[in-house]
């Protein structure tokens, strides 16, 4: 047995002399039989590019078991009683022996570098121990401008529960949020955000409510879902009962929300996302090919009507990375038809971005696109264009290592885009995976896949009939 750090979930974010902080669960042991979590830390002037700063918060130092998700807070106004600008955080403990899940919390008076164990402020209190399962996790807080208070949203099974707290250590239970379709729900994020119609402008505000889900029943998989609505401080109201899910891929979980300012009752007009890029029903099989996590690139997140809906845009954060002069233009103004494809050079590093942008041809588009990404010595990935049936499919079933032959792999993930008379996408491709960016965030697909050993060579065809190129572009990492 090999022992290996494992990478999963990924706490909120804060911006704190200077440096944007960021913590995750961190196993630098497994796949040793019961060896935990601890919370690794890491730091950021941009967003970008980050420096590891060991453990923060280590695993197995009380009496409560190890470390699990929560969030950290800059308490700004002293709520907690450890002195202005503490960081405080709350996550998840198992407990010893069957006495269910807890929130335990913890203080830092160096910045977030260290933490110090205070208590257990919350325990899930109804269920005894005779249920198996207790879910009570990941707690997430939002300040309440207006009532002075915190708010908490935390993962219960089917429901997300709603608590209230002056203090950040007595909470009470003011309501709950059910979905008995979504399997377990986990990590879940409430926050405001401006609402802006098609062409840009504010039109008012709405709140989301965001968590990780299971989409089996509806043909899904694993992922992340949200809700937009309304909250009053104690309920939140769903515009719908369905919700959406933010990316179409198989691997983006247990994602985190957090703005250019800490998150408030006060709508901000974007915030900043990532997520793990991963899947438990496959987390375990994948070190198999040497992957043992990793997080998502930051992505920017606006809110705009949709077709008459409130959709949330996930886009790339904007940044310098891949350009400053490294650009290569493979093609610009030019016919794509099924007598002329295209193909495009291969990138020894395995690493890269790709930008497409295409227009319609002739009045209408082709039945298919076809664009296979190569990462490395092989081609990881198929996506699958359709403009008539308005949507995507991102295909890995024959990608090269298969860590799981079921359907959480191996089925194609579909989602809808609207094509009009054009379409562009953004694709960051590593040696392990692929986060593709649809018309400017309108649709983001998030994969794993690992390619096999036999050469390959990315492409880009049509099948009956023409499109336009108007620009393909290569930055290497």
């Amino acid at each position: 047995m090999t022992v290996q750090p494992f990478i999963n979930d990924p706490q909120v974010p804060f911006f704190l002399n200077g440096f944007w902080h960021l913590y995750y669960l961190y196993n630098d042991n497994y796949p040793t039989p019961n060896s935990g979590t601890a919370w690794r830390h890491a730091i950021s002037r941009d967003l970008i590019y980050w420096r590891d700063m060991g453990t923060a918060i280590p695993k197995f130092t009380t009496p409560y078991g190890d470390i699990w998700s929560g969030t950290p807070i800059v308490d700004t106004d002293n709520t907690a009683g450890f002195g202005s600008g503490t960081v405080i955080a709350l996550c998840t403990m198992p407990m010893t022996g069957s006495d269910g899940q807890s929130t335990a919390r913890w203080y830092s008076k160096d910045g977030g570098y260290s933490f110090t164990f205070d208590r257990i402020v919350m325990q899930n209190p109804n269920w005894g121990n005779s249920v198996p399962n207790k879910n009570f996790r990941d707690p997430r807080v939002v300040w309440m401008e207006d009532s002075q208070c915190w708010i908490l949203v935390m993962a219960e099974l089917n429901k997300i529960g709603f608590y209230r707290s002056t203090d950040l250590a007595n909470w009470t239970y003011v309501s709950g949020f059910m979905c008995d379709w979504l399997g377990w729900l986990e990590c879940p994020t409430l926050f405001p955000i401006t609402l802006y119609d098609g062409f840009g402008n504010a039109i008012g505000s709405k709140w989301v409510l965001l968590c990780g889900a299971n989409g089996f029943e509806t043909g899904f998989t694993t992922g992340t879902h949200y809700w937009t609505g309304s909250f009053d401080g104690t309920t939140f109201t769903s515009d719908t009962v369905l919700g959406q899910w933010l990316d179409g891929g198989s691997d983006f979980y247990a994602c985190v929300v957090w703005g250019q300012q800490a998150v408030t009752s006060s709508p901000q007009d974007s915030y900043y996302a990532l997520a793990w890029m991963n899947n438990w029903d496959y987390a375990d099989k994948v070190t198999a090919a040497g992957y043992y996590g990793r997080m998502t690139r930051t992505r920017q997140l606006t809110l705009s009507m949709v077709n008459g809906v409130p959709t949330l845009s996930n886009d790339f954060y904007q940044q310098p990375w891949g350009y400053n002069g490294f650009r290569r233009r493979i093609a610009r103004r030019r016919r794509l038809s099924p007598f002329r494809g295209l193909q495009i050079p291969s990138v020894s590093s395995g690493t890269y971005r790709i930008d497409v942008t295409l227009g319609v041809g002739f009045g209408r588009w082709p039945t298919q696109i076809v664009v296979l990404l190569q990462s490395g010595a092989g081609t990881p990935i198929r996506l699958v264009l359709s403009p008539a049936a308005g949507n995507v499919d991102l295909q890995r079933s024959q990608s090269g290592f298969t860590p799981v032959q079921d359907t959480a792999w191996s089925s194609d993930r579909n989602a809808p885009l609207d094509f009009g008379q054009g379409i562009s996408f953004s694709a960051r491709i590593n040696p392990a995976g692929v986060e593709i960016v649809f018309n400017d965030g309108a649709l983001s697909m998030t994969s794993l896949v690992f390619p096999n050993t036999l050469s390959g060579s990315a492409s880009i065809t049509a099948t009956g009939g023409v499109c336009a190129i108007e620009d393909i572009s290569l930055y290497p990492a």
